[in-house]
């Protein structure tokens, strides 16, 4: 996740929130620390703060340039 504020990769994640429901977003990250990771999150187009711990799996977006 750290490469990708550095490279401005978007990325899959697979999350879970506080009630436990699961969920697919695509993020753009800007900012990891303090167990946080603030990024652009592609699928509800805006900025959001997201608990490392309650991330599931992350995943590198294939590259659909070719």
């Amino acid at each position: 996740m750290q490469a990708a504020v550095l490279t401005g990769e978007a990325l899959w994640i697979g999350y879970v929130n506080a009630e436990g429901g699961a969920s697919q977003r695509v993020i753009a990250p800007v900012r990891v620390e303090g167990g946080f990771v603030t990024a652009y999150d592609h699928t509800a187009d805006e900025v959001r703060t997201y608990p490392l711990h309650r991330i599931t799996g992350v995943a590198e977006l294939a590259d659909d340039d070719g």
